[in-house]
């Protein structure tokens, strides 16, 4: 797989792709930044020019030259309960925040740990950002049920007839028709301020200040974690390799200036971005070209937005939100394990009844104890010694991967439960590349304890790099270390000389 992050260089030949993935990408994405914006509570200029100005700016500026940008459904969930919670000064204070803490995670280059969410936690916050911007869509969805009804028909059948056409840009330009001339409307989307938009610094409430660094760094989490599964998905269609701490410093730069200028902050978009590849998209070029052609629209053809139904926005939004939950995954990883299928419920209520930040940090973590738990029950493994007749009892064991304070307590249980009847055990760690402090400590009370009932225990390939820190706690003494370091065959030897002598 090849890098793909020149930044300079360019390659005439990918001209006319680029070209038509601008081109293409920017038509996608005019519906959903309006009903962004419009949902947001920031108006649908906010979301024109979040699409305009990050599809720029983090474009050019980030690690995935193929990726295009802009407000996603995920983002606009979180502002949503910010704008209604705090208002609009404090929502873009937080968003101007979220941007800071994204350069600053991209700077410290920490980009890469993103990539450790657990899939099913992946699957889990994304089936609940679905249903929670489903959910909040009921409000414009009230405001005339016939014609969101038929919107959203319109975004879950026409895929099927061709995608060569968006399907929120045909829902769009059908539902506002409809709503204008055969269906009664209700509220429509208003005049859109016109010119463009200006530098601003958001004023707020001291007392609002905790709240806004949280909600910041929860923007910025989400940010980062969506903007590099788009660039996964990018990578994999490219054959390329995106460079994650410059994705996130990119998406930090585009999404400070966006909020500074009055705008919603964006991630990579995963679908925009597909659209992009498949049309020929492969540079820099054309998630540029797709920011430069919005705000072309924006600057000449805005007045036609403003008569466009809320009904028909919020449509839009649920017919996404619908197609947005995994449900082909949902079902495949809890058929695969159900330990997975808990992992993935339990993200998506915690997403919803909860937050996100929780969702995430609580999946992750049930993730690992499951994960932990299943290495205890394999990470020890019996081996036959021959059954010739010795004067003792003769066990063996490996232990196979690393022994650190998860699986310690686990292997210690299993270990005393099965030996009751050895006299001598065999404990072989050639296979344990690593221990830490609690697996020692763990080593030394499974070693003692057995000894205490007159068990003789016989460590083998321990390895040099672990020598010290079990000397150091006294699991092993100095007459233990020639056997120690030996490999398991002179161990076994060894044992049998002792069963045989005493």
């Amino acid at each position: 797989m090849k890098s793909n992050n020149k930044f300079l260089s360019y390659d005439i030949k990918n001209l006319k792709g680029d070209i038509m993935g601008g081109f293409t990408t920017s038509v996608v994405a005019l519906p959903l930044a309006l009903a962004l914006g419009v949902a947001s509570g920031a108006g649908a200029k906010a979301g024109l020019y979040s699409a305009i100005i990050t599809g720029i700016l983090s474009t050019l500026f980030g690690g995935t030259p193929a990726q295009v940008n802009g407000p996603t459904g995920a983002m606009t969930v979180v502002l949503i309960e910010l704008y209604e919670k705090y208002g609009s000064e404090a929502l873009f204070a937080a968003m101007v925040l979220a941007g800071v803490f994204q350069i600053l995670i991209g700077v410290l280059k920490l980009g890469k740990y993103i990539h450790l969410i657990p899939r099913p936690v992946i699957v889990g916050f994304t089936n609940g950002i679905g249903c929670l911007i489903f959910l909040k869509m009921i409000g414009y969805f009230k405001e005339s049920p016939i014609l969101a009804l038929v919107t959203i028909a319109v975004m879950l059948i026409f895929p099927f007839i061709t995608k060569k056409v968006p399907a929120s840009l045909v829902a769009l330009i059908a539902g506002t028709i409809v709503g204008l001339y055969f269906i009664p409307s209700g509220a429509l989307v208003g005049i859109i301020p016109s010119g463009l938009p200006k530098f601003s610094i958001p004023v707020f409430k001291s007392s609002e200040i905790t709240d806004i660094i949280q909600s910041g760094f929860i923007l910025a989490l989400l940010g980062c974690i969506e903007s590099l599964l788009a660039s996964l998905v990018v990578d994999e269609m490219t054959k390329t390799k995106h460079h994650s701490n410059r994705e996130l410093i990119g998406q930090g730069i585009g999404n400070t200036v966006a909020a500074l200028f009055g705008s919603l902050i964006g991630t990579g978009a995963i679908v925009r971005s597909v659209v992009n590849v498949n049309a020929g998209g492969r540079t820099r070029l054309s998630g540029t070209l797709h920011g430069l052609i919005l705000l072309v629209i924006t600057l000449k053809f805005s007045p036609l937005a403003s008569k466009i139904p809320l009904a028909v926005l919020g449509g839009i939004l649920m017919g996404t939100a619908i197609q947005m939950i995994q449900y082909n995954a949902t079902r495949k990883i809890t058929f695969a394990s159900k330990k997975a299928g808990t992992v993935i419920v339990i993200t998506t209520l915690l997403t919803i009844f909860a937050d996100l930040t929780i969702a995430v940090a609580f999946g992750t973590l049930l993730s690992m104890f499951y994960f932990v738990m299943s290495m205890g029950d394999v990470y020890l493994k019996k081996y036959e010694v021959d059954d010739r007749n010795y004067d003792k009892n003769i066990v063996s064991y490996t232990i196979e991967g690393p022994l650190f304070f998860g699986v310690s307590h686990a292997i210690t249980s299993k270990l005393e439960m099965e030996v009751e009847d050895a006299d001598i055990i065999v404990l072989n760690l050639m296979n344990m590349p690593v221990i830490d402090i609690s697996g020692a400590v763990s080593l030394k009370n499974i070693k003692q304890g057995l000894e205490r009932e007159g068990k003789k225990v016989i460590l083998a390939g321990v390895k040099e790099n672990m020598l010290d820190m079990l000397y150091a706690i006294e699991v092993l003494s100095e007459d233990e270390k020639d056997v120690s370091i030996n490999r398991i065959g002179n161990a076994l030897e060894y044992a049998k000389n002792l069963a045989e002598t005493v």
